[in-house]
């Protein structure tokens, strides 16, 4: 991993002990606190453009979730792949950084979901949200699960195709981002991390862990969560959306501004899942403008 770390991703990484576990993140610059929360099977490296462009001004967090990125890569026996421990562990670090009292959050994929619990639970905190392609509520009724989630999830194959084989993130480097092809740096960035089988547990249970019947172990708390979502109705929210995400398409956009109706929303229509890296420049000068807007109050 040493190729794209100087020229793509120049920061000095912190590790925080989580019962003998470490759990990577940045800390970079100073000023309002940011806290960029990463999905499935990105890690803090999906955030470098942001983190590069807006630590003049701010201080930022961005965490590799435990079994991603560089953070230790545990087996079953030693970690819960759950939601509600990744909440557990964003909220120890948040503590951990001591932050100032309202803090920002950007999230992506299953980011949204983790840091939308953490903000259900803290209300008071919040200060602002952008949301990049995610959810942080049960599937819409118009939406029915992608065959490649399904599959993944549901089949003998899941293990063939997430933990052996590792197609699971070389599609999702490959499908998601439609405008640009991936450079041999950047896409050795998303895929080293995931090299051993190992590894790739955290990805496999990511995926098992979305909750689609009520006898899952997380549906009652995503039931939870998307009850109180509506409480964000006056926090200054940016909604920034890749249209051709076969995931997290204009099913979950449209659930977004119905809950929040207040947001402002950039639907880019030649964007996909990844849409941090479609439209870096267009999407920070859009982050910018909206934390002018909405200067923090403490």
């Amino acid at each position: 991993m040493v190729n794209f770390r100087r020229e793509h991703y120049p920061f000095v990484g912190h590790f925080l002990d989580r019962d003998g576990i470490g759990l990577h993140y940045l800390d970079e610059g100073a000023g309002e606190a940011v806290v960029m929360v990463h999905g499935n099977p990105t890690w803090s490296f999906y955030y470098r453009k942001l983190v590069l462009g807006l630590r003049g001004q701010c201080r930022l967090l961005a965490p590799d979730h435990i079994g991603c990125g560089l953070s230790d890569k545990p087996d079953d026996s030693r970690y819960q792949f759950t939601l509600e421990r990744r909440v557990a562990d964003l909220d120890a670090l948040i503590k951990h950084a001591k932050l100032p009292e309202k803090i920002t959050l950007v999230l992506h994929d299953w980011g949204g979901m983790i840091g939308m619990t953490w903000a259900a639970r803290n209300p008071h905190r919040i200060a602002r949200l952008v949301l990049l392609n995610t959810a942080a509520f049960h599937l819409p009724k118009t939406k029915k699960l992608p065959p490649s989630l399904w599959v993944c999830r549901n089949t003998p194959l899941d293990a063939l195709l997430v933990r052996k084989t590792g197609l699971f993130v070389r599609l999702v480097a490959r499908w998601g981002v439609a405008t640009r092809t991936f450079s041999p740096v950047e896409r050795d960035a998303y895929l080293t991390p995931s090299t051993a089988k190992a590894s790739r547990l955290a990805q496999l249970r990511f995926v098992q862990d979305i909750p689609l019947t009520p006898d899952h172990p997380t549906h009652a708390l995503v039931t939870e969560v998307q009850g109180k979502l509506t409480q964000f109705q006056r926090t200054p929210t940016l909604i920034c959306w890749g249209a051709k995400d076969w995931v997290f398409d204009d099913h979950f956009l449209a659930e977004w501004k119905r809950i929040l109706p207040q947001a402002e929303v950039h639907r880019f229509p030649d964007a996909s899942h990844l849409v941090l890296e479609d439209k870096p420049d267009e999407i920070l000068a859009l982050v910018k403008q909206f934390f002018a807007k909405h200067p923090v109050k403490e």
